[in-house]
């Protein structure tokens, strides 16, 4: 995807998201704020439905008490009547009543109004739902709301007593209003309307008293389980209702009120609002779109040429320049590339001339760090490897110098890139022979093994070249190579003028006297104690013997590296366990069993090492060595 397209997308992506995000939250806070604001009218709607129904009552039980304290109504009820009709019909039309009843002491009803035998009955039938017994006991009158035989009631009930002095009540009174759709017309009223608010009365779970169209009453009467106590939302035909649900008995959810008011009508004028905030924003938009195709056009086309030159070094081709002449940043970028470029031609021609005679990976360090470029060194544990041509010498006298070079550069040649492969550092040529070493900054992980790696593949390089040279007419080349690890100096050692980055020290030492052991035992590979502790778990081993090179007081033992263990075979396998084990008979000074078993190995394998370790026991048994300690002073380095 090229940069004027990611631009592109980028600011059409982000203005989306921002349009999107200032929509999303302007609406869910608007709506979350008309949730809220409705929910507290509905509370605010209920709690004056409350303070009304309240007054109502007050206002019939002022009443009530006007009568029933009239000296007429004392007279009547100190004679204990049997029919107090005309009263209860009195209080009935000064109270706007519905329904008036008297019952004495005994709870038998001994007035109503309407006087009609179906509502006798049905009194009769839920006398316990109305608190008589209590207004008997107590004395006091009692108000609230009644839900009995499927109707619910607006109750004022007084005491009756002969005396207004007496704490006892020799019958009660009953003002009852049924709360209907007239009624909660009249305590709505028009001011509010049904399209702000939806009033529902039910009792035992059916609709006694309602100001809304059937369908939605039946829909809230099917789901009014559902209808969460308190505030809510309801559901009805696509649009949400906000809810106000309560109850007159905590202990009965069947009978309550339920107030409704639609949440999406109130929220039209802010959607009109949103929809001119969608239709602004999608113009203001396109007109960014455009001016950001055009301006990514304008940043893309420069970072293209700088891309190209980039591209370019990467293929190491530095022999460019980029031609942008704008005086912005831009310009300024394409300056400083040009620059960079003319400082790695310069770098370039220093790596390729010096790389020649240094090994590049210190070239390169070089430099990445010219203050770098002083005497000293430092200590360091690693790896060196020497390595020198059997017979160099013997053959090099019969040959034309220019074959000599020719050959000498092929083989060295040939075992550098296998030291360069393995991550080594060559060190130096001294003659025929190479210097490498293996360790920290240039090689990471395991430079012992790395070490041993490259010797191993350096003498398989060789048996692949010699057939070759030998069909060429040139001399059988072998190669001996030894291996040490341990700290040494290293760095730049030399004076300010003429300096030399290797590594000196007795390890280095050790390793070219190693290289020279072989001959001793015939072998292509040894290496000291420390690599071998570094390589066993990789390479197959075998202990040749314990000696003590000349320059150092004490022996130690060396190690011939036969094979990766992933590629021995089982003859080398036998030929270690064997060995070693002729070995140890040799260090107890038992050289007679040693002697037989180097021999029988030195028959059946040709094995150089056994033969060298066969003839040393035979000059033993005949002269054997005082104080045997199975370690042998080599004379020579």
């Amino acid at each position: 995807m090229t940069l004027s397209a990611k631009i592109f997308l980028s600011f059409f992506f982000f203005s989306t998201l921002l349009l999107g995000l200032t929509l999303y939250i302007s609406n869910s806070e608007t709506e979350q704020h008309e949730i809220k604001a409705l929910s507290s009218k509905l509370r605010e709607t209920h709690q004056r439905f409350d303070r009304q129904l309240d007054q109502e009552r007050l206002h019939i039980l002022k009443i009530a008490k006007t009568l029933t304290t009239d000296q007429k109504f004392r007279s009547f009820l100190s004679q204990i009547k049997d029919n107090f009709y005309s009263f209860a019909e009195e209080i009935a039309h000064d109270t706007d009543a519905d329904l008036v009843f008297m019952v004495d002491d005994n709870l038998k009803v001994r007035g109503m109004y309407p006087a009609k035998e179906k509502l006798g009955l049905w009194v009769n039938a839920n006398l316990e739902k109305f608190p008589i017994k209590s207004i008997l006991e107590t004395g006091t009158g009692q108000r609230g709301m009644i839900s009995a035989g499927g109707k619910l009631m607006s109750s004022v009930g007084l005491p009756l007593k002969e005396s207004l002095r007496d704490e006892y009540a020799v019958g009660a009174m009953i003002v009852i209003k049924n709360i209907d759709d007239k009624w909660v017309t009249e305590l709505t009223g028009d001011a509010n309307g049904k399209d702000f608010l939806r009033v529902i009365f039910f009792s035992d779970l059916k609709i006694v008293a309602d100001n809304v169209e059937n369908k939605f009453a039946d829909e809230v009467i099917a789901n009014l389980e559902g209808i969460s106590g308190g505030s809510g939302m309801f559901l009805f035909e696509g649009d949400r209702y906000i809810t106000q649900r309560g109850f007159y008995e905590s202990n009965d959810k069947s009978t309550g009120y339920l107030y409704a008011t639609n949440l999406d009508s109130a929220l039209e004028p802010f959607q009109k609002i949103q929809d001119k905030i969608l239709i602004t924003g999608i113009a203001i938009l396109m007109v960014g779109l455009l001016f950001s195709i055009f301006f990514s056009r304008r940043i893309a086309q420069p970072l293209g040429l700088l891309l190209q030159g980039t591209k370019g070094v990467i293929d190491d081709n530095y022999d460019f320049e980029i031609k942008h002449t704008s005086k912005d940043e831009v310009g300024e970028l394409s300056k400083a590339f040009n620059h960079m470029l003319k400082g790695l031609r310069e770098k370039k021609y220093i790596q390729e001339t010096f790389g020649k005679y240094v090994h590049p990976s210190i070239v390169t360090e070089i430099l990445s760090n010219p203050e770098k470029i002083q005497p000293g060194g430092k200590r360091n544990y690693q790896s060196v490897l020497f390595c020198d041509v059997a017979n160099f010498t013997s053959f090099s006298e019969t040959m034309a110098p220019e074959a000599l070079i020719k050959l000498l550069n092929e083989y060295l040649g040939a075992m550098t890139e296998e030291i360069s492969n393995t991550q080594g550092i060559l060190d130096k040529y001294i003659g025929d022979a190479i210097m490498a070493f293996w360790g920290a900054p240039f090689t990471p992980g395991n430079h012992s093994l790395l070490a041993c790696q490259a010797a191993i593949n350096m003498q398989n390089t060789l048996r692949v070249l010699r057939p070759q040279w030998l069909s060429r007419g040139l001399p059988e080349i072998r190669m001996r190579v030894g291996i040490a690890t341990g700290h040494m100096i290293v760095g730049n050692i030399g004076s300010e003028k003429n300096l030399e980055y290797t590594c000196i020290g007795d390890t280095v030492n050790y390793s070219s006297r190693l290289e020279g052991i072989n001959k001793v035992y015939g072998t292509d590979i040894i290496i000291d104690l420390f690599t071998k502790k570094n390589v066993e778990h990789d390479l197959l081993l075998r202990e040749l013997d314990t000696i003590q090179v000349k320059g150092r007081g004490q022996g130690a033992q060396i190690f011939e590296v036969l094979a990766e263990k992933k590629n021995a075979s089982e003859d080398q396998e036998q030929l270690k366990t064997e060995y070693e084990s002729a070995l140890e008979l040799y260090r107890k000074g038992e050289f007679h069993l040693a002697e037989k078993t180097f021999t029988s190995l030195y028959k059946a394998s040709n094995d150089q090492a056994s033969k060298t370790m066969s003839e040393r026991c035979r000059d033993y048994i005949v002269l054997p060595p005082e104080n045997w300690t199975g370690v042998v002073v080599m004379k020579e380095k």
